[in-house]
């Protein structure tokens, strides 16, 4: 129902209308291609926009220094800030979002944040991504990834124990990662 609107509001829009039906045939084309299906992704994209526009309304600054993944309503935070009630006020400001089911804040507090972390960081984000997508097993579209002070965050919705253990093991032998916090759960909903 919600996509016939959407295509209706769009399709009424006249002029505009190509790039924006392009633009959701592509989000509709990737979204199906996984785990969670098409209706979920959806909601998944529309809450993940709804929590960027929050953070950024409460406090701009956070919202440059947190990564957001969205699956099925359950929230991960990461990246790092400077005092615990920040941290504790991004929670709350997360949990006032409508369609949020469950948050896993990981947001480190910390004061360093050196060029040379960055780039390991960066460098074990590429490696890991690039894995994911390499591997015929899984499916990356399914699982986001970041890293911050070398800790590899996962998210997202696996088929499978097996394609859970992939993941943690692609990101347990990347360069610089010392430690992985899963965050994968699996389909119980087969399409």
């Amino acid at each position: 129902m919600r996509l016939f609107l959407l295509l209706l509001i769009i399709l009424s829009l006249k002029s505009c209308a190509v790039p924006v039906i392009g633009g959701v045939g592509a989000i509709a084309l990737s979204s199906s291609a996984q785990e969670k299906g098409l209706g979920t992704s959806i909601n998944d994209k529309v809450i993940y926009v709804r929590l960027r526009n929050a953070i950024h309304n409460w406090n701009p600054s956070v919202s440059q220094k947190v990564s957001i993944s969205v699956d099925n309503g359950s929230i991960l935070v990461t990246g790092q800030l400077e005092n615990i009630n920040t941290k504790i006020d991004l929670t709350k400001t997360i949990w006032d979002v409508i369609g949020v089911k469950e948050v896993n804040n990981q947001v480190q507090i910390s004061k360093i944040n050196n060029l040379k972390n960055v780039a390991k960081d960066l460098a074990s984000l590429g490696e890991i991504r690039a894995k994911l997508m390499a591997s015929k097993e899984l499916n990356s579209l399914n699982f986001s990834v970041d890293v911050v002070n070398n800790i590899a965050y996962i998210s997202g919705i696996a088929s499978s124990d097996e394609e859970i253990a992939i993941v943690t093991q692609i990101a347990q032998e990347a360069r610089f990662i010392i430690e992985v916090q899963n965050f994968v759960k699996i389909n119980k909903e087969k399409r």
